[in-house]
């Protein structure tokens, strides 16, 4: 009979899906309108003569939505910085998706911006090339008007223009040259003895420049000593320019002077860099290409560059855009390679290894790194392409079959389960799990981590949030991204999956975790514990459980070493009952116990290791471990970055897990339940004394409340429920 119904829902959903494909209208976009209140850009010059970037965008929409545009216009050759890279609305941080184009960055986020909301877009880079350079001559300092020759640093540079209209555009300029306490006044400005300490100098084409090339002077120009804080230090001396409004297509030209003195000292030798995405999700015999940027970000050349790779087998190599070599490279100059690959049907993580050299570096300055390409396996469609257009084709006939099958499901499923039916009395009731059964005093119920998780009321967030953590640690699954959640399957498997993470893997369609697919994991989750849980004692189950989460902690805190206990935390199994982390992760004190059981203790040289699949879900989730460090001689610093990582990926993780499982019901919450109320549980169970008081309890995990009140139902009436 299970496999008639089967055969009838998926004829059903075919069909169903086919018709909208065929028939659907056009939708009208609407036109968006939004105002850029405020544009702040940061620009920190380096000793080096080098630049870090921060752009602080406010855009408001009035109406319309916004979810990204492009900032293009960057002249110098940069790299933007993910950890500087972020959008706020409403007091929450969300993810930023920067995509290199021509000239600059394709920024986007999610969720957009909706008419009367404003959005704080935060974008940030370091340039690789020197932007202050040397220039000789006869100056007049700004500061006093005395007349000056020599070495000066010249800095010449504008942030992008715009098409729309700013209604405040700033741009500081932040050097590394400290001022004097006598040097700067109670508001915070720099006196002209500062400005000649600084060599400052202004260039007669600094100015705000319109689309007719006209100069304007800039409606704020400040001399500053940074930061404004008057306790701090040291204080360096900075330049602020405003334009109020800065009108489209405006070009803002900062062009001035400082001594050279500041930076000759400190130009840095070449130094190998690479860009690279370094987790890389493919399908099997599909053409794909692997991007990587070469650059040298010291300030001197860089001569006879070459690139070696090393490729395994299961990949072939079909083209790249160079042979790898290149015979010098300035200080900041970078080239790009792109190679072309296929990978054989098989699902496996296959390693491409790259190492860089220079003929005027030691062997040990020269880079190397290693790729990961999951590759996903090609498995034939089950129905034939001439048979799927045979169906299109005959769609009206499908009509007929979709009539008969809704016909012949209801048909086959009368009996099955209770009647609900939602009237006035019908509401929401926040989630939670709640089993109640009538077993054997002392019998304790044989359930996994996650089963018992589930028995003891863990959210339903948490619970899905661990079953993905445990499927990116057997490889099956890589996070993307945290806000919003993109995940991908890889189509590899470290270890056998359990059935709720094998359909965990099933509901990822197109980057993301379906809600309807992670109800119906927590319906199955529902249906195994009540099989395992009808004859067992609620309290002495529930003992056990807290006995585990408790003991998981014991016999990590009783590893002698830092790293065997991090290694327990995140490899290890529990007493042969499951991955040990699922116990130690539902300790109520579980972030504040990490802190103190991963520290080094006295003489430890460097911070624990954190493996590598959960470095790379930090990176995702953007807390990076491996930008933490493990730097000897600040162990506990670095350590406790890590850590405060840790806890903030895995917290990510959950968040994004909830707002899949909590947004899909806000509309249905401010009206009746998709599920049952306690009203309707009472409807259906009040024949049964026994089985109605199962129900009183399963109903309270009231998005589960059909399989778990039907499976309470069904173990209570047919086992007794005597007590």
């Amino acid at each position: 009979m299970k496999r008639h119904v089967v055969y009838l829902i998926v004829l059903s959903l075919f069909i169903s899906g086919i018709f909208p494909v065929l028939f659907a209208n056009p939708v009208a976009s609407q036109d968006t309108v939004a105002v850029n209140e405020s544009i702040y850009v940061d620009v920190f010059v380096l000793p080096n003569g080098r630049i870090n970037v921060t752009y602080y965008m406010t855009h408001r929409v009035d109406s319309g939505s916004i979810g990204g545009y492009d900032l293009v216009g960057i002249q110098e050759n940069v790299i933007h910085d993910p950890s500087r890279c972020y959008v706020e609305m409403d007091g929450d941080r969300h993810n930023l998706q920067v995509t290199p184009i021509t000239g600059g960055f394709g920024l986007d986020w999610t969720p957009r911006t909706q008419a009367g909301e404003t959005v704080l877009v935060v974008f940030s880079y370091y340039s690789l090339n020197r932007i202050v350079e040397r220039t000789t001559g006869t100056f007049t300092l700004e500061g006093s008007g005395e007349s000056v020759t020599g070495d000066m640093g010249v800095f010449n540079w504008a942030p992008v223009q715009w098409e729309w209209d700013v209604n405040l555009y700033n741009v500081r300029v932040v050097y590394p040259i400290e001022m004097n306490s006598a040097w700067i006044d109670g508001g915070g400005g720099i006196s002209s003895d500062g400005a000649d300490h600084a060599g400052y100098v202004v260039d007669y084409r600094q100015g705000v420049w319109d689309e007719s090339n006209n100069q304007f002077e800039y409606d704020e120009d400040n001399l500053l000593a940074y930061p404004s804080n008057p306790s701090a230090s040291p204080r360096n001396f900075s330049v602020s320019l405003t334009a109020e409004p800065a009108i489209a297509y405006d070009h803002l030209r900062i062009f001035h002077y400082t001594n050279w003195s500041f930076y000759a000292d400190h130009l840095l030798p070449g130094s190998i860099g690479y860009a690279i995405e370094e987790n890389l999700n493919v399908y099997a015999e599909t053409e794909f290409e692997l991007e990587l940027d070469v650059y040298n970000y010291g300030d001197f050349e860089l001569t006879g560059v070459t690139v070696d790779y090393t490729i395994p087998e299961n990949l072939t190599l079909i083209s790249s855009t160079t042979l790898g070599y290149q015979a010098t490279l300035e200080g900041g100059e970078s080239f790009h390679i792109s190679y072309t690959m296929i990978a054989d049907n098989l699902p496996a993580i296959l390693k491409v290894t790259f190492t860089i050299a220079a003929t005027n570096l030691n062997q040990s300055d020269w880079e190397t790194f290693t790729v990961n390409v999951y590759v996903q396996e090609y498995i034939p469609p089950l129905v034939d392409a001439g048979l799927l257009i045979q169906i299109i084709l005959f769609g009206l006939g499908g009509i007929a079959v979709l009539g008969i099958t809704v016909y012949g499901y209801r048909h086959i499923t009368s009996g099955y389960g209770a009647k609900w039916e939602v009237d006035e009395t019908t509401s929401y009731e926040s989630p939670t799990i709640s089993i109640q059964t009538f077993g054997t005093p002392g019998e304790v119920a044989d359930l996994d981590p996650v089963e018992s998780a589930f028995f003891v009321n863990t959210p339903r967030q948490k619970l899905v949030g661990m079953i993905l953590m445990s499927c990116v640690r057997k490889g099956a699954i890589r996070v993307i991204s945290t806000d919003p959640l993109k995940v991908s399957d890889t189509g590899i498997r470290f270890e056998d999956l359990t059935y709720y993470e094998a359909a965990l893997t099933d509901c990822i369609t197109n980057s993301e975790f379906q809600s309807d697919c992670l109800d119906n994991i927590l319906e199955d989750l529902a249906e195994k514990v009540q099989e395992k849980s009808w004859d067992a004692d609620f309290e002495a189950t529930k003992e056990a459980h807290d006995e585990r989460v408790e003991g998981a902690w014991e016999e990590l805190e009783s590893e002698t070493t830092a790293d065997g206990r991090t290694d327990y935390y995140f490899n290890r199994t529990y007493r042969n009952r499951g991955w040990a982390w699922y116990w130690l992760y539902q300790h109520p004190r579980h972030d504040s116990r990490i802190g103190d059981s991963l520290t080094p203790s006295g003489g430890t040289i460097s911070p624990p290791e954190i493996p590598t699949w959960f470095a790379d879900m930090a990176d995702a989730a953007g807390h990076s471990i491996t930008t933490a460090g493990r730097v000897v001689g600040d162990v506990a610093e670095t350590t406790g970055k890590i850590i405060g990582n840790v806890t903030s990926t895995i917290g990510e993780i959950i968040g994004g897990v909830g707002k899949i499982i909590t947004e899909p019901l806000k509309p249905i919450i401010e009206g009746t339940s998709r599920c049952v109320s306690h009203d309707a549980c009472h409807s259906a169970c009040v024949s049964h004394d026994a089985c109605h008081s199962a129900c009183h309890s399963a109903c309270h995990s009231a998005c589960v409340c059909h399989s778990a009140c039907h499976s309470a139902c069904h173990s209570a009436c047919v086992s007794g429920g005597y007590r």
